[in-house]
């Protein structure tokens, strides 16, 4: 009996203490479980939010290179000259303006490294100019056709700024880089010229891999996390998405139950196997990835994208596994202490899981504050509550400086206030959304051009503050004005060039019907060019241009506007120019050049010099002329006088 009795007690001694502290255990798992699963779906969501704004900032970034290019003043003027120019055989401007063109295509794809063709195509499909990365290749006309290309066809129904986006996919018709197929996006934009007429369509392919990998990189700051995009019907979007899955195959047929989850919802989170995949739904064609784009069409049926991030689930079997085996040695030896070891690992394993979400949240701001575009919100009043370190840098300012102490339009210049004003009140209307080009004032009183894209932050009690991100358009607005300036400028004078001369004579006729100013105008042909050509070379007839050019420059007045009209022939618009004077220029000009050899070669005629002359038509922009066209053709009458006396000599040609 004392034997059974111990025995008994001993039984309930051990029984008793066992499934106390396993009943107290139990929930205190489960709830560490919950803690876990919990941190997982905040860090994977994060992580996915992160991955959802990279692809959208790129995508943006892409739309708006091709916007920003099919409204470039030279490939509106190259389609114009292609369509006007009734020769097969393209003339020398015309090479020269499609060379420039396709210097420029091949700058943005070697600088962008995203993009791997540039084609332009006319209003009838037909191919103008092609340029690929690695392999440029320039040409005017190839005749390959593209007019029953759903790309061009849609392109062609689309308004100005609008862009229409293929599906990823690994079968262009078109494409073909480095002798490989790689998974592309196609973006096609119509290009008009600045009158509304439709020119023809700009077609642009997108590294889909090279456009992905900012997504994938935010996506990625957990080593077990796996990021997933999967289009409308269903397909894989991304290269070894999830083991052997691959790029382009059907997710849906592989996963029917979680495809039907997917399908069904804008966000959530479905279990697959032992992992967690949370998602949400996104749609390239909505205006938060519209960017400078007006309008994003593709087609239909493969979207919405369903983006996702695949994390392992932890699992209580996962945490017997750890911790159990310690646990059952202190339960045999030190029943006294478990609670306390249990508590210590629990405390411990809670301050990680803490100090590893304060890590992240950590990240996550740094790249809010050093992100490469300004990111601010502002309260209803327009007061300044939050903004990042890349913009602060760039206005020149302290946090505290700025934040719950200024309004942002202290940093909007004057000019650009009004534009400003009206996106921050579509930011507060119902469309809760504005964007508008602006002008920022730093301290040191530069301003920087930018775009400013916001939307509003609503909460149950209504608006809380705006969200905006702001971009340095600096470098775009540099490229246009070079562009410009390329466009308008004789590349072997550096003179105007015809279109030059005709924007200037606008401004002055202008400016003497309100003055009654006289104007004039000087058409000069260098006599006997083409014999310099023929017996010199064309070397030694580029040094006569451009040593006439010179002396023109140093002999004409201020404001005088010299230009090349083409090969050896000039003009000259005077301004406040009466006949007398014009004539005096004229014959001025004349004797200089007369006067004037070229430093040539000493083998190309012997002493090193070589002489020049020049035939100048002058006559006068009457009073109601309100182009440069009449006056053009009476001075060119005057230079075929001149010739017709002799050359070398100046003849005034009066109105009809």
């Amino acid at each position: 009996m004392k034997v059974n009795a111990l025995c008994s007690r001993l039984m309930l001694a051990i029984v008793v203490p066992v499934m106390l502290i396993t009943a107290f255990l139990y929930p205190l798992s489960y709830a560490y479980l919950e803690a876990r699963i919990d941190g997982s779906r905040v860090g994977a969501q994060a992580m996915l939010e992160s991955g959802r704004e990279a692809l959208q900032r790129r995508l943006n970034e892409c739309f708006d290179d091709i916007v920003a290019t099919s409204r470039m003043p030279l490939l509106k003027y190259y389609l114009d000259s292609v369509q006007t120019r009734q020769s097969p055989f393209p003339s020398t401007a015309q090479q020269l303006t499609a060379e420039r063109l396709a210097l420029l295509f091949d700058t943005l794809l070697t600088h962008s490294g995203r993009y791997t063709t540039l084609m332009l195509l006319n209003t009838r499909g037909q191919e103008l100019l092609h340029v690929k990365y690695g392999k440029r290749q320039d040409k005017l006309s190839t005749g390959r056709s593209y007019a029953d290309s759903v790309y061009f066809q849609e392109a062609m129904q689309l308004a100005p700024g609008e862009l229409y986006i293929s599906p990823p996919t690994r079968q262009p018709s078109y494409e073909n880089a480095n002798d490989s197929v790689v998974p592309i996006i196609s973006i096609a934009t119509p290009v008009f010229d600045n009158e509304g007429r439709r020119k023809g369509v700009l077609l642009s392919s997108v590294d889909w891999q090279s456009l992905t990998t900012d997504m994938r990189h935010a996506m990625s700051i957990d080593s077990t996390a796996q990021p997933i995009l999967i289009d409308g019907q269903g397909n894989w979007l991304l290269a070894k998405a999830f083991g052997t899955t691959t790029f382009g195959r059907n997710f849906k047929v592989k996963f029917p139950e979680q495809w039907e989850s997917l399908s069904q919802q804008d966000h959530g989170q479905v279990e697959m196997d032992d992992r967690l995949l949370l998602f949400q739904t996104i749609d390239i064609r909505t205006r938060q990835y519209r960017s400078l784009a007006s309008g994003i069409y593709s087609t239909p049926s493969y979207y919405p994208w369903q983006l996702g991030i695949l994390v392992s689930k932890p699992r209580l079997t996962t945490l017997f596994d750890q911790d159990v085996p310690v646990l059952l040695i202190f339960m045999l030896y030190a029943l006294a202490i478990l609670p306390g070891i249990v508590w210590a690992i629990s405390s411990h394993r809670q301050q990680l899981l803490k100090r590893e979400a304060q890590q992240y949240a950590k990240e996550v701001r740094n790249l809010y504050d050093y992100a490469p575009c300004g990111y601010h919100s502002l309260n209803a009043e327009g007061r300044v509550v939050q903004m990042n370190r890349t913009e602060l840098e760039w206005l020149g300012y302290r946090a505290e400086e700025v934040i719950d102490r200024l309004d942002y339009s202290h940093f909007i210049t004057p000019e650009t206030r009004e534009a400003f004003e009206e996106a921050f009140q579509g930011v507060l209307g119902p469309d809760q959304e504005g964007s508008a080009e602006c002008a920022l004032r730093t301290r040191a009183g530069t301003t920087i051009p930018v775009i400013i894209q916001a939307t509003a932050y609503r909460t149950s009690r209504g608006f809380v503050h705006s969200r905006a991100t702001v971009f340095d358009l600096t470098e775009r607005k540099q490229l246009e004005e070079t562009l410009a300036r390329q466009a308008m400028t004789d590349p072997l004078t550096g003179l105007g060039n015809r279109r030059y001369l005709q924007d200037q004579a606008v401004q002055e006729i202008a400016r003497a019907e309100r003055s009654g100013e006289p104007l004039a105008l000087i058409a000069i042909d260098l006599d006997h060019f083409k014999h310099i050509n023929d017996t010199y070379g064309h070397d030694v007839g580029d040094r006569v241009l451009q040593a006439f050019a010179e002396t023109g420059r140093q002999l004409l007045r201020d404001g005088d506007v010299l230009c090349r009209m083409g090969g050896e022939e000039f003009a000259v618009l005077l301004v406040d120019t009466s006949q007398s004077q014009a004539i005096q220029i004229a014959e001025r000009l004349r004797l200089t050049l007369e006067n004037s050899p070229v430093e040539v070669d000493p083998e190309v005629t012997g002493n090193g010099w070589l002489h020049y002359t020049a035939s100048l038509g002058v006559t006068a922009i009457l009073v109601g002329e309100t182009s440069l066209k009449p006056a053009i053709k009476r001075a060119d009458l005057g230079l075929y006088a001149a010739k017709e006396q002799g050359r070398n000599r100046v003849h005034w040609q009066p109105a009809q």
